[in-house]
């Protein structure tokens, strides 16, 4: 199964980035317009997102504080894990399946620009306090054969 990795590390503790990305006000600081509920393990909670005016129900999965994050969506599984590196967190986002062919490229291409943007936002919101620092809706990356 093809599966998407994306690394990365952010200048704040691993309780920060936990809690930002499980709370709602956390969330939709930086990724989402608006999440419906915390995440909680067997929860679904709804997540809008008003730059491409679109809303997903996202079934929450294994949350292990401070260590790991999953959801299942319409885009895969997802699996974020958190780890401690000298103060600062190592994050590493899991999405699967991509799929296989041009379709599972495009796939992963889309992914990639979406959980770049989610990092990004993220280390923008944890270190500097801004909030959705824009994405714009007409941003494109295709993959031809």
């Amino acid at each position: 199964m093809t599966k998407l990795i994306v690394e990365d590390r952010i200048d704040r503790p691993v309780k920060d980035v936990f809690n930002t990305i499980v709370s709602p006000e956390g969330l939709s600081s930086f990724f989402t317009a608006e999440a419906s509920a915390p995440m909680i393990p067997g929860t679904t909670v709804t997540w809008r997102f008003g730059h491409v005016d679109a809303t997903f129900e996202v079934r929450i999965g294994e949350i292990e504080t401070d260590r790991l994050i999953s959801w299942s969506w319409p885009g895969g599984d997802v699996a974020i894990t958190l780890a401690d590196a000298d103060g600062a967190t190592r994050l590493t986002i899991t999405e699967q399946p991509m799929g296989d062919g041009v379709e599972g490229a495009a796939h992963a291409v889309g992914q990639t620009q979406g959980w770049t943007y989610f990092v990004c936002g993220l280390r923008a919101h944890l270190l500097h306090g801004i909030r959705h620092f824009g994405l714009s809706d007409a941003i494109r990356a295709t993959v031809e054969a």
